[in-house]
């Protein structure tokens, strides 16, 4: 059966043969290293990226304990050599490695950062292997959870594995023409769920005449100003000013004859 496992800022499908509880504390493997994760829930589908050993015995509560202090004091560490350094880097999770071979450091930055001096004085503390890695705001989202404006806990932290870029124009050809501040996520980026009906909309916009073209209807011709792809509506504006709503089916594009072929002869 496959398990979400969280680690210390990223959740992964894992692979075990015994039951687990949500909330465990566990024993995972990952790339051939040992790391502690807590049990989210059953995987319905994903890509497996480790294998949960077995869940922490009694008494390696002791020890466990004794992770987490270090890994809050490597914590202090890294964010007063990054102050030092002056880096534009905020910290957003540490990691040991069970057996102390390695200590990971997660961080969120808006850019590239040279990190290597960084890197060499926490190897010069903790005499281990250091990883430095840099997360997206998104992932950063998916591990801390929460709601969106729907009330529904946000999909990237339930379902959705494969997050796909999402651009203003995919919420302009929905006609949502908002602020982009009040379609964008905890993350601070355009809502995942505006790419759910993008192709629904393409689709339909090919039965539409395009806003600003000249069509005819029964009471004559005028512009197009506005579609309603959902009500199959098209307000046309007349040359005397008036507005009126329309089913697409009563309204004709107009035929402009410059743009016609010429006849041969």
């Amino acid at each position: 059966m496959n398990y979400i496992i969280k680690l210390a800022a990223v959740s992964k499908v894992m692979h075990c043969t015994f039951s687990l509880k949500k909330g465990e504390i566990v024993m995972c493997e990952i790339d051939g290293e040992l790391y502690r994760g807590v049990v989210e829930g059953e995987a319905k589908s994903g890509k497996i990226e480790g294998k949960v050993l077995r869940p922490i015995y009694p008494k390696e509560r002791e020890y466990l304990e004794k992770l987490e202090r270090e890994e809050a004091e490597a914590g202090e560490f890294f964010k007063e050599r990054v102050a030092a350094r002056n880096l534009p880097m905020k910290l957003i999770g540490v990691e040991k490695e069970w057996e102390g071979r390695k200590l990971k450091f997660y961080f969120l930055s808006d850019q590239r950062v040279d990190f290597r001096e960084l890197v060499k004085d926490l190897a010069r503390r903790y005499h281990t292997r250091i990883e430095l890695r840099q997360v997206g705001v998104r992932d950063f989202a998916s591990f801390l959870g929460g709601y969106g404006p729907c009330g529904r806990p946000l999909c990237c932290s339930t379902f959705l594995r494969n997050k796909t870029s999402v651009r203003l124009e995919m919420a302009r050809e929905q006609n949502i023409f908002v602020d982009p501040s009040k379609i964008s996520g905890i993350c601070g980026r355009l809502f995942c769920c505006l790419s759910y009906e993008l192709k629904f909309y393409r689709e339909k916009a090919q039965e539409f005449p395009r806003v600003g073209s000249i069509v005819e209807t029964a009471s004559g011709k005028g512009e197009v100003v506005h579609v309603n792809f959902l009500m199959n509506l098209v307000k046309v504006r007349y040359e005397d000013g008036r507005e009126e709503n329309l089913d697409v089916s009563r309204v004709k594009t107009k035929k402009m004859w410059w743009l016609l072929p010429r006849r041969k002869g």
